[in-house]
């Protein structure tokens, strides 16, 4: 959907990528993982009528370590929070990063859960099964961005707090394109032209690091949804009820395209072999013009300017398009806030929710991690000014969830591992994604449909 500009007034900034891991737990987290099935899933004491009681509640989540904007949104949310409840304990349960995802299931399972805690796409399946507590009561769920309701919504209710909007697209070396002549290209055929006078002037067109398989995916999808939604504004659900098909035109043109890049060099010959910090170093470094990223790009390359010598550049944003010119840009959230249904201190943990949606606690935090604010009409200001674009490009092109919430990751594993084996040089053939569609048609009852 398209966002309407005077819902916010944005300009920029930037933290490194949403995907880094967390700093360790300490012996209390240690003490509270460790607790039998018994053991009561909530804070250290009863649930107080009184908001002066003291009372210890826990706070779940895997990607605060000691980046300045991180210890500043800790220390936000104990003043905040410490007004509300002048002598209440919030115990951060911080769990370093893939670990802290199969440890909250288990608590969960096991009635151990924190109070509150963060997750990733997590909340049509912890709602499912009755983890989580219905947040539609709260003043910030109403204001909340309709284009990211899969994000926080299961059966119309809302059960988290989306911590912020992202959309990853397509970042440019602006000096490269105003030296070349090279205006944002509006069609495929525009870009292909720029790729072609980009190689001719000794640049690498485009910098990938596919080593890392989520940026191959994340390449994929992004590239994908715009192809998919011009052919079916309901491109993803077509593909679940079998009206469309993954191996049909719209995935082969992606592929078809991916082939001509590769065979006339536009990507760096290194694309499979490098992770994404090297791919970054690479376009940072005004060796290649363009990287496809996330919104953390910006501040990659500026702490890459000012730690690895490279000449500082101007970057632009622009969204992937089809061969008319058509854009849609998937949101994306990383990380979402609950409540445990079982906590014994659910006001108190409501009201923690609360505070952390609060302009003051929520405003800086989204700051600092380059996101724009899902909650709807708060006025941010950005001190990046590559963002500054970037967010501009956001708020005026079409957005929506993106079409991959409706496959199963049996499918998308398929369709990855075909677009790799294209990048790799290995010439596309159609037949290659009939597995895919076969995993889509086996796989779909795993699939846990998006709020609409």
């Amino acid at each position: 959907m398209k966002r309407k500009r005077n819902r916010m007034l944005l300009a920029s900034t930037l933290a490194l990528a949403t995907l880094l891991s967390a700093c360790g737990g300490n012996e209390a987290n240690e003490a509270q993982s460790s607790k039998t099935p018994d053991a009561p899933a909530s804070g250290t004491s009863a649930t107080s009528s009184g908001n002066d009681d003291a009372f210890t509640i826990r706070l779940g989540a895997w990607f605060i370590d000691d980046r300045p904007y991180m210890q500043e949104f800790k220390t936000n949310v104990e003043k905040a929070y410490e007004q509300k409840y002048p002598n209440a304990s919030i115990q951060w349960d911080i769990t370093l990063g893939d670990t802290y995802s199969d440890k909250l299931k288990a608590e969960l399972a096991s009635d151990t859960a924190p109070d509150v805690f963060f997750h990733q796409g997590k909340t049509a399946a912890f709602g499912e099964v009755g983890y989580l507590a219905d947040l539609s009561g709260e003043s910030w769920a109403t204001e909340l961005n309709p284009g990211a309701k899969s994000a926080y919504s299961f059966k119309d209710a809302v059960y988290a707090l989306p911590m912020g909007i992202a959309a990853s697209g397509i970042w440019y070396n602006k000096k490269i394109f105003a030296d070349l002549g090279i205006e944002v290209p509006k069609t495929w055929a525009e870009m292909d032209a720029a790729f072609a006078k980009i190689q001719s002037a000794g640049f690498t067109p485009v910098a990938a690091g596919f080593k890392d398989v989520w940026t191959a995916s994340m390449t994929f999808n992004l590239w994908m949804q715009p192809y998919g939604n011009e052919s079916s504004p309901t491109y993803g659900k077509d593909l679940y009820e079998g009206k469309k098909k993954l191996d049909g035109p719209e995935v082969q043109a992606v592929m078809t395209h991916l082939q001509e890049m590769v065979e006339k060099g536009y990507l760096n010959k290194t694309a499979l072999s490098i992770d994404w910090p090297q791919s970054a170093e690479l376009f940072s470094s005004g060796k290649a013009a363009m990287i496809v990223q996330g919104p953390w790009m910006p501040g990659t390359a500026e702490e890459n300017f000012q730690t690895k010598g490279h000449t500082p550049f101007d970057i632009g944003y622009f969204p992937f398009r089809t061969d008319k010119g058509y854009a849609k840009l998937s949101l994306g959230i990383d990380q979402s806030l609950s409540v445990n249904a079982k906590t014994k201190l659910m006001q108190q943990a409501k009201d923690l929710v609360d505070v952390i949606a609060s302009p003051e606690v929520y405003g800086p935090f989204n700051v600092g991690s380059g996101t724009v604010p899902a909650i709807q009409g708060m006025q941010l200001d950005y001190p990046n000014s590559a963002l500054n674009e970037y967010l501009k490009v956001v708020d005026e092109t079409e957005s929506g969830m993106g079409y991959e919430t409706y496959l199963p990751a049996s499918a998308m594993t398929s369709l990855v591992e075909t677009f790799t084996k294209v990048a790799s040089g290995l010439k596309f053939d159609p037949k290659d994604l009939t597995e895919a569609q076969k995993k889509l048609d086996k796989d779909k009852g795993t699939v846990i449909l998006p709020a609409e």
